[in-house]
């Protein structure tokens, strides 16, 4: 009756210990340069920079700013903070006819 109580525990003792190996998910705080971007993960959900997400392996970022040029970054974890620089969007004289009205 001994062994198998043994062979039981030694089983679920190394089962445990194979869930943990890997370090699971973590939290990395994203900053932005200048700050108050909108910072969404793989599409989902939306936070103000600075803001902490938890990652639990590599996802897909988007940054975007009013005025600034939007970019996607790959998140991975291990890391405790990121800051992205953003980039001035550059300004135009172009403007888009289709979305004025018409003045007849």
């Amino acid at each position: 009756m001994r062994k198998p109580a043994f062979l039981l525990l030694a089983a679920l003792t190394l089962l445990g210990g194979c869930m943990t190996i890997g370090g699971g998910a973590s939290t990395l705080l994203v900053k932005t340069d200048p700050e108050g971007a909108l910072l969404s993960i793989d599409g989902v959900g939306e936070c103000e920079t600075p803001c902490s997400v938890r990652l639990d392996g590599p996802k897909q970022a988007r940054v975007a700013k009013a005025g600034f040029v939007s970019k996607t970054y790959v998140l991975s974890p291990g890391r405790s903070e990121v800051t992205i620089p953003l980039e001035l969007a550059a300004a135009s004289d172009d403007v888009d006819a289709t979305g004025l009205p018409d003045l007849d």
